[in-house]
């Protein structure tokens, strides 16, 4: 900050900021501080934090630069990954190339468990909520409740008779 001898006037100087623009000089009055140059607050226990050593005691800063056991285990698996990810991406290919998949397995849909059991039950279970969707549908349409269904709503109930010849078949 420049002064000027006898008037009482201070001028902060222009200066450039940090995007590369110009600040105009400016005339401030006597003890002003401008807010870059203020020293930030900090609380007591701030302080007291910041003085507490960041490392145990007998361990100097040389020493916590080296990595530990885990992190060298995980650098060297990253060097390594990119050799072993080749590998295993044939491996998998191959094996994806060579598996079959059988025809019951895929006309149950998705396949979670080996019981077919299990399988039939979870086959029902989802005949018997299209079915009951279909009926909520068709109570819609005759209440005038929906007066324009749409075509996939159409496409529903024409399948109400497969669905009940597959449930049917299940059931026997």
């Amino acid at each position: 900050m420049a002064d000027d001898a006898g008037s009482g006037e201070t001028w902060i100087p222009a200066s450039r900021r940090p995007d590369g623009s110009w600040r105009k000089a400016r005339r401030v009055k006597e003890g002003y501080v401008p807010p870059d140059e203020v020293a930030k607050y900090e609380s007591k226990g701030k302080q007291w934090v910041d003085s507490i050593p960041k490392l145990p005691p007998g361990v100097y800063e040389e020493e916590s630069k080296q990595l530990s056991k885990n992190q060298k285990k995980r650098k060297n698996k990253k060097k390594d990954g990119s050799d072993n990810q080749r590998c295993e991406v044939a491996e998998v290919t191959e094996k994806l190339q060579s598996a079959k998949v059988s025809n019951a397995a895929t006309a149950a849909g998705t396949v979670y468990t080996s019981n077919p059991d299990d399988l039939k039950l979870k086959r029902v279970k989802n005949l018997t909520k299209k079915l009951r969707q279909i009926e909520e549908l068709q109570a819609k349409i005759d209440s005038g409740e929906i007066v324009n269904p749409e075509s996939t709503q159409l496409e529903k109930l024409s399948r109400r008779e497969e669905i009940e010849k597959e449930l049917e078949e299940l059931e026997l």
